[in-house]
């Protein structure tokens, strides 16, 4: 999360995506109440391909049975398509087994792997 969250104050951040005609910022709502959120970007693959890059993608635990989680993304997909993209990448952290499972709900599969190591502590054991 240290590398891959959105810098504080969120809002700020929120604002910008707001505003930026290749991000795009989806809410879902739930019995009246905001239960979830999820946005994403624009970006350019090395190949010059353009794709949707899904930066965050949240919902409450208690409204994650009722389709909520499905519906954002569902709208980050059609915002992809309406766009010409032709691929949608996003991150889960390593053992968010309910995420990955989520993702693979929508045949997305897992192609990179993130390793790393502390270089400020002793790693030999």
């Amino acid at each position: 999360m240290v590398t891959e969250a959105a810098s504080e104050p969120l809002e700020d951040h929120l604002v910008e995506l707001i505003e930026d005609p290749e991000a795009f910022v989806v809410v879902g709502v739930w019995e009246g109440a905001v239960v979830g959120y999820g946005w994403a970007q624009r970006t350019v693959r090395q190949d010059s391909s353009p794709i949707a890059r899904i930066d965050e993608l949240f919902v409450t635990p208690k409204a994650r049975s009722v389709g909520v989680g499905e519906s954002l993304f569902g709208a980050l997909m059609t915002w992809a398509r309406e766009l010409g993209l032709v691929a949608v990448d996003a991150f889960v952290l390593p053992g968010h087994r309910e995420a990955k499972n989520f993702f693979e709900t929508f045949k997305m599969t897992a192609h990179g792997l993130i390793v790393h190591t502390r270089l400020d502590q002793d790693t030999e054991e």
